[in-house]
């Protein structure tokens, strides 16, 4: 066993990763919204708010796993290949918690979370040819298997320019275009979402909230094309607390901004939109106990 963390540009994710028979499962998971990307569009650099926050949901984490028994696997993201300060921070956390933090690019970001994404798809049955989407804070990957880009809008660098839904709106499709066509090229039958704007939509319509969301419930979620303005409208209908236990702390807004971008994105995708919440976590416990973690990190 393995523990896998992902450090995003929003959330900092952490699992115990068993190798199965059929692939790969989730011992024990936990996750926490840092909001690293916030503020990196003004200052360039991860910000004190930010690195306290992460700072804490280490802390939690090493209450919750056993990090003297199992390996630890950690990998950081797009805000952090951006970030000036990234390796002080973790220059700072390999010496207080003894954790390793891989700045991995945007390739190897995309090869990782599609094997996290194929082996939830082969656990639930679905063994077809599929794109990816996983929107994060502040990039977005798509692709196919052997073929991704990494694109340089994310959520939170997005909300954070235009603020107001009006300027969302307006901008969505300039920001999304070559992304929309690259993914329209694939002309896969299937589409895949991952990240926590569709994970969170698929929750919402199935009845759970911030406290009550069940990956298991979630994964193989079929999402359809009024699902996301039905989800906008929901939460613009919310003010900030009941916003806050629907869809979690301060999430409201970047999540309408992620959403608008996804809208964007699937307008006109003659395909099967399925959702999943595993990603970028597993494919890295998936990677490192079939013994190709390094050599994804240092291929691309």
């Amino acid at each position: 066993m393995v523990i896998a963390i992902d450090l995003g540009s929003n959330t900092f994710r952490v699992a115990l990763i068993k190798k199965e028979q059929n692939g790969f499962s989730n011992e024990q998971i936990y996750e926490k919204i840092v909001g690293a990307a916030r503020g990196l569009n003004e200052s360039g650099k991860i910000g004190l708010e930010v690195k306290n926050r992460l700072f804490e949901a280490i802390v939690e984490a090493k209450n919750k796993f056993d990090f003297t028994k199992f390996k630890c696997v950690a990998v950081a993201t797009e805000a952090f290949r951006v970030a000036s300060n990234s390796e002080e921070i973790f220059s700072e956390i390999r010496e207080k918690f003894g954790i390793n933090f891989h700045i991995i690019d945007g390739q190897a970001e995309a090869k990782l979370t599609f094997l996290g994404v194929q082996n939830a798809l082969i656990k639930l049955g679905i063994n077809d040819k599929f794109s990816l989407i996983d929107i994060g804070g502040a990039s977005s990957e798509i692709g196919e298997e052997g073929n991704f880009i990494s694109f340089k809008f994310g959520i939170i660098t997005f909300y954070e320019r235009f603020k107001t839904l009006d300027l969302m709106q307006e901008n969505a499709k300039i920001y999304t275009k070559e992304a929309k066509e690259f993914l329209t090229s694939l002309n896969n039958r299937l589409i895949v979402l991952t990240s926590g704007v569709p994970t969170t939509i698929a929750a919402l319509k199935l009845g759970l909230n911030y406290e009550s969301y069940d990956p298991k419930k979630v994964s193989g979620y079929e999402l359809k094309n009024d699902d996301l303005a039905w989800f906008i409208n929901e939460l613009l209908k919310m003010d900030d607390k009941s916003a806050d236990v629907a869809v979690g702390r301060s999430r409201k807004y970047p999540l309408i901004a992620g959403t608008l971008l996804l809208e964007e994105l699937l307008n006109g995708q003659n395909a099967k939109f399925i959702v999943i919440d595993d990603g970028l976590r597993e494919g890295v416990g998936a990677a490192y106990l079939k013994g190709i973690f390094q050599e994804i990190i240092t291929k691309f």
